[in-house]
């Protein structure tokens, strides 16, 4: 049989019972003023605080000013810190200023933004139709040029097209000509290439020191290719002077051939020379 609680029970249960209900609706007020605060600090700091006070730009060159920097860059005086996209900002730099080939936004708690940007230099030149385009080194465009610098490696391949502030486009089977032909300069003796000029995968051609130009026609063999064309203009100009002009034969040293020619006669920094037989000598038959 069983016993029925007692009053002083019931009383106990029922109290602990109201406790319980009111440490649960403690947590619940506690909660939502939390939420309520968070809430708050946010929408403040998105409106009120963090605000920018203050600009600063490191690593200024010589061709742009730091207002040029902060128009470029979008930033005012009282944007929000946190509602700056750091991404926009360096892309806005880097499109709009084509010579700063790097940009970075920083921010300083509470009210402080910090451009730190960084010039370039063109290096090469690109023939795109009847325009010149300096491009940098990462092969970003950085203005069109009315006149050839001798000082640049100049460029005539097919070209999609070119912009200033952004990278030049060229398709993929040209883009691995290129790349192929950098590495193998690069890795060669030839280190005052001047001009490359090819407008498809068989007449690639070379100019050297502004005088000497190397008709390289593939890629196939390009290595050998290069280190003979070392060997032969070492040849013609201890024959002929340090200021020869002429063409330099190199597309027949494939499948085993070792045939080189060199025609002497004048051209000009952007035209590649005309085809032509006269004074043409067998320079060299390679081991």
């Amino acid at each position: 049989m069983n016993e029925r609680p007692n009053g002083n029970v019931r009383k106990k249960q029922v109290r602990n019972k109201s406790r319980r209900n009111k440490n649960g609706s403690n947590i619940l007020i506690y909660t939502f003023l939390t939420i309520t605060l968070i809430s708050v600090m946010v929408v403040l700091s998105l409106t009120v605080f963090f605000k920018a006070s203050e600009i600063n730009v490191v690593g200024l060159g010589e061709r742009y000013s730091k207002a040029d920097i902060i128009s470029a860059a979008g930033l005012n005086i009282g944007d929000n810190l946190f509602l700056t996209d750091s991404d926009d900002v360096e892309r806005s730099i880097e499109k709009k200023l084509p010579y700063i080939i790097d940009a970075q936004l920083s921010k300083k708690f509470p009210s402080t933004f910090k451009l730190t940007v960084k010039e370039t230099e063109p290096d090469r030149i690109y023939g795109v139709g009847k325009d010149m385009y300096a491009l940098c080194k990462g092969e970003k465009v950085l203005e069109i040029i009315d006149e050839y610098i001798s000082s640049y490696t100049y460029y005539d391949i097919p070209v999609k097209e070119a912009k200033a502030g952004e990278n030049i486009a060229i398709d993929n089977e040209i883009s691995e000509i290129y790349n192929e032909l950098e590495k193998a300069i690069s890795e060669s003796k030839l280190n005052n290439i001047t001009a490359i000029s090819f407008k498809n995968k068989v007449d690639i051609k070379l100019i050297f020191d502004n005088r000497l130009l190397l008709e390289i026609g593939t890629t196939e063999n390009i290595k050998e290719k290069l280190a003979t064309a070392s060997e032969v203009i070492d040849r013609v100009m201890s024959k002929h002077g340090d200021e020869v002009e002429g063409s330099i034969n190199l597309k027949y040293l494939v499948d085993n051939n070792t045939e080189t020619y060199f025609t002497q006669e004048p051209i000009s920094d952007f035209n590649i020379i005309p085809e032509t037989d006269t004074n043409t000598e067998n320079l060299i038959d390679s081991q």
